[in-house]
């Protein structure tokens, strides 16, 4: 059984008939661009839109682990999740559900976002903003 995580959001995602492969099933590459959508929308609805000029995340690393077939039609409900809280980065959990049915967990990804000043190519601790966010989620004390 898994560790229940600080939860930051669940989003939904419409899966359209051109996002499946040859075989029927969503496109394992559909998976990581799901949790990238979710991951932006996120950021743009907390107040921390990507700004090229200024400081913000880049993906560090990414992995998703295939549970189940998802197949088309489906309403999809994605998890964020916090796994872990560094100086500079952030490691996200996301489980896949079709909406509606949270026992059936699909697949589950994870992320690591890390904060960098766009224009020097440095990383940056997490902005004060982010982590009052996190905190108020119960991600971090």
């Amino acid at each position: 059984m898994e560790k229940q995580l600080p939860l930051l959001d669940t989003r939904i995602i419409t899966m359209r008939w051109g996002d499946m492969d040859a075989v029927g099933h969503l496109n394992n590459t559909y998976y990581f661009r799901y949790m990238e959508q979710i991951r932006v929308e996120w950021l743009e609805n907390a107040g921390f839109p990507i700004d090229p000029a200024g400081i913000g995340p880049v993906l560090g690393h990414t992995s998703c682990s295939y549970k189940r077939e998802l197949t088309y039609p489906a309403t999809l409900a994605i998890t964020i999740e916090v796994e872990k809280v560094g100086r500079s980065s952030l490691k996200l959990r996301h489980h896949f559900y079709r909406d509606g049915e949270p026992a059936t967990v699909y697949a589950v990804g994870e992320a690591t976002l890390v904060w960098v000043d766009y224009q020097a190519g440095k990383t940056v601790s997490i902005p004060e903003p982010v982590r009052a966010l996190l905190r108020a989620s119960g991600a971090e004390a």
